[in-house]
Order: structure tokens, then C-alpha cells, then sequence
């Protein structure tokens, strides 16, 4: 299992030198989704997709989230039997939820991999020092002008078990977990900088890059009550976006000239969309048109995070 891997590689050159993987599977926005991708262009994927049962799973970071371990078994079962991967090899992508991504900047990194992995992990836990003991981290080192940018991930071990044994159990090995949000990085292939937003029910996360490079990442859970007020909840949204292109224009220097959605969430894209369009005089594109697929509108949305690290 891996997640971006150890490597001192630019960001987009690494996604490139991923597992070659045909499947896989995520979890996202209440549903657990599967999918078959043999070829990238002229050909339609096999999809796979089905509502998880209340109180069947619980996306958390700090703590085991399958809580009713056949039924999420019997769905596995169910996807693995309609998508029929050849090879035993998959992709997972957990719920955004349930892993921590952070960009951290350094002025100077050692030579020796141990010790490298010693100054991240110091770095990380004096943001956040209520860290459990046992993480697993994996990063990606990016040199800058002199400096170092790591982007990486952080997991609990025991949530990336369970997921794990759950395939085992069915006879499939994970060969790679990655953050759905971060997934979608992969889509991007026009220079620029730009915000790509990866809204859900329950939360967003949103990255920003420049060519080809993440050099911001920022996640955050909705209110209880998100989702009650109508098109007034895209407030809380667009204020966000304005906090993130401030701050990234301060401490970045970076002008944003796009944003990118993921919207999960059916019948509210056109409101957020024109809302961002009108505010901040930007190209606002749904992440479906940097899908590259045969499926419709609505698929590209929902499977887009696999389609970012399947070959």
C-alpha cells in the first residue's frame, strides 16, 4: 500500500509514475463507487455505485470507521462483481474525512530519508500535537527557489487496515489510497492557477495549484444544519473561496484566473456557479469537463477522483 510515496519528484511527474491500476473504488458523498477504466479515451467505463446504509459507516480520522462490517463487505462484493477486474490489484480512495493532507514549507531538508521523515513528522505535530502515535505518513518533497515544499498525508493506521483486510478478504490486494480531493490533480492538464473545490454532503476540501504544483490544501466540515437554507448555503461556501484566493494572493503571490468544482451535490450547480462567476470575475468549470470519458455529466462528477489515478 501506498499513498504519494517517497519520492523528490515534481507532483505532476509523480502521479504520472503511479501503480497502473484499472480499478478501484471509492467512498464519496454517502455512497460507495467502483469503476473499470481499460482505456482513457472511446471507451465507456464500468461503473459501479450504491448508497451506504445509515450508521453502516462512519468516515473519522481518529478512529475505525466500517461499522457494520457485512453489509460494507456484501456492497464491496456487489461492485467488485459488476466492474470484474482482471487483475487483483486496486485503488482506494477513502472518505476526504477520514485522512489529513497538509502543505508544509522548510528551509533546508537532510540527506538521509530516516531523518527527513523525522523533521516532517516534528513540523506536523506541532500543528497538531493531539496526533495519535500510529500514523502513517507518506509526503512528496518538492524543491522551491531554495526551499522545500512536502506535500503529504497523514492516516491512522488502524482506519487503513480495516479497509485493507475488507479486500484481502474478497481477494484483492490495495495498491494505492489516495485522497479523493488530491485525485483530482491528475485531471488538470492546462497550465494556469486555480482552486479546485471537491464539495460533499457533509464536508469540502479544495487544493491550489500552480502548474504543476499543489501549494495549498484546506478542508472543512459543513454545519449540522448545512444544506437547510437553500441557495443561502452557498454563502459559507463563496466566503470560503474568498478567505483561500486572499490568502493564497498575500503568502503565494499568486493570482487565481480559475475555479474548478466537484459538486456532489445535485441540482445546486448552476446557483454556486454564477454566484462565483459574478463575485470574482473568474472561469468557473465543473470538474466533469476535465473528464475525459464516455459517461454522462453526472457520472463524470461522481467518479471523477478514480478516473484521476486509474490508467
Amino acid at each position: 500500500m501506498i499513498f504519494f510515496e517517497k519520492m523528490r519528484l515534481s507532483l505532476k511527474k509523480f502521479f504520472t509514475e503511479l501503480p497502473v491500476l484499472e480499478a478501484g473504488f471509492q467512498i464519496s458523498a454517502g455512497r460507495i463507487e467502483g469503476c473499470l477504466v481499460k482505456e482513457r479515451t472511446n471507451f465507456k467505463p464500468v461503473v459501479f455505485s450504491e448508497e451506504l446504509p445509515p450508521g453502516s459507516l462512519e468516515p473519522s480520522f481518529h478512529k475505525r470507521n466500517i461499522r457494520q462490517r457485512e453489509i460494507i463487505k456484501e456492497i464491496f462484493r456487489k461492485g467488485l462483481e459488476k466492474i470484474n477486474p482482471e487483475k487483483k490489484n486496486i485503488a482506494f480512495l477513502p472518505p476526504e474525512l477520514s485522512l489529513k493532507v497538509f502543505v508544509l514549507h522548510f528551509e533546508s531538508m537532510p540527506s538521509a530519508e530516516t531523518e527527513v521523515e523525522k523533521v516532517i513528522l516534528f513540523a506536523v505535530r506541532k500543528l497538531q500535537p493531539l496526533l495519535p502515535q500510529d500514523i502513517r505518513l507518506s509526503y512528496q518533497i518538492m524543491p522551491e527557489n531554495g526551499r522545500f515544499r512536502v506535500v503529504g498525508v497523514l492516516a491512522r493506521r488502524a482506519v487503513i487496515d480495516e479497509y485493507e483486510e475488507l479486500f484481502a478478504s474478497l481477494g484483492f490486494q490495495v495498491k494505492l489510497i489516495t485522497p479523493p480531493t488530491i485525485s483530482l490533480f491528475q485531471l488538470l492538464k492546462e497550465p494556469g492557477e486555480g482552486l479546485v473545490m471537491n464539495i460533499e454532503p457533509d464536508s469540502w476540501g479544495g487544493f491550489v495549484f500552480a502548474g504543476e504544483r499543489i501549494v495549498f490544501y484546506r478542508q472543512k466540515t459543513f454545519a449540522y444544519n448545512w444544506g437547510e437554507k437553500g441557495d443561502q448555503d452557498w454563502e459559507s461556501v463563496i466566503q470560503e473561496i474568498e478567505t483561500t484566493a486572499r490568502f493564497i494572493e498575500d503568502k503565494e503571490e499568486l493570482k487565481l484566473d480559475r475555479i474548478i468544482i466537484r459538486n456532489t451535490l445535485p441540482g445546486k450547480k448552476e446557483v454556486l456557479y454564477s454566484r462565483l462567476e459574478e463575485k470574482f470575475g473568474l472561469m468557473v468549470n465543473g470538474i466533469e469537463d476535465y473528464v475525459e470519458v464516455n459517461l454522462n455529466s453526472e457520472d463524470k462528477t461522481a467518479f471523477a477522483p478514480l478516473f484521476g489515478v486509474l490508467r
